[in-house]
């Protein structure tokens, strides 16, 4: 939210802000085209892309977690932790089995990949521990900052036997942008997110904005691993303008 008004600040343009109700997709997307809600932040989904070529829906493609969403971490079983050890690039990777959630967009990049995916209805409290020892899955990918601040400890008060793999970064396009109703009457709107996003995003205040509103790992949590880098079969990291992909960050370099 910090950065939306920070855009409509450097465009002028004066708005009151405040949060919809958490949605299901289809639920935001209809209160989205309706123009009930006029913006929304959350990842390019194929139906999302096909309605901003229709004209139903717009984007701004600024990167708005600079591309953390997709760098991807394993939940594994402490005792384990060595499955993952000896894998150094996407051909040894595929030996193993991925869990995901029901219904993730994930688990299509996976399987793109050559991955076996398994789907499971049940996750949210570390569910997943049981197919792990059953041998139905091997590794729960989930994103790096999410896994280190929030689910590793959640899980483990469920399951204490939880633990996240040291030995791999899994890497692919995933984003949050921004999206604007079509209706008419958000046109002055969108126009002065998009200008302010641009004035932000070049004049390094995005940057500092960010800096102060997150809590990312530390380095610590991804250098030293093996990075498989996987392509999303729904766009690839040209789905954000050039003058955006400075915000990109690069484990490589951090």
């Amino acid at each position: 939210m910090a950065l939306l008004h920070a855009a409509l600040r450097a465009a002028g343009f004066a708005a009151n802000l405040s949060a919809a109700p958490n949605s299901s997709e289809a639920r935001n997307l209809h209160e989205t085209t309706s123009g009930r809600t006029h913006i929304t932040l959350l990842p390019p989904t194929p139906t999302r892309l096909s309605m901003v070529n229709e004209g139903r829906l717009r984007m701004i493609a600024a990167p708005l977690e600079r591309g953390l969403l997709g760098w991807r971490v394993s939940f594994v079983l402490q005792d384990q932790r060595r499955k993952t050890a000896g894998i150094r690039d996407l051909t040894d990777f595929q030996k193993l089995t991925v869990g995901q959630g029901s219904g993730w967009i994930d688990a299509h990049i996976y399987r793109q990949a050559g991955i076996i995916t398994r789907e499971l209805q049940a996750w949210r409290n570390g569910e997943f521990t049981g197919q792990m020892r059953s041998g139905l899955i091997d590794v729960f990918p989930m994103g790096l900052e999410e896994s280190v601040s929030y689910f590793l400890p959640h899980f483990r008060q469920h399951h204490p036997e939880v633990a996240l793999d040291e030995h791999l970064l899994l890497r692919y396009p995933w984003y949050r942008f921004v999206w604007v109703t079509s209706a008419p009457e958000a046109d002055g709107l969108y126009q002065a997110l998009q200008d302010g996003f641009d004035v932000i995003c070049g004049n390094g205040q995005f940057e500092s904005i960010w800096a102060a509103d997150r809590h990312v790992p530390s380095a610590s949590h991804w250098q030293g691993r093996t990075i498989i880098k996987l392509k999303n079969p729904f766009y690839s990291q040209d789905i954000i303008p050039q003058r955006y992909q400075h915000l990109l960050l690069d484990p490589s370099i951090s």
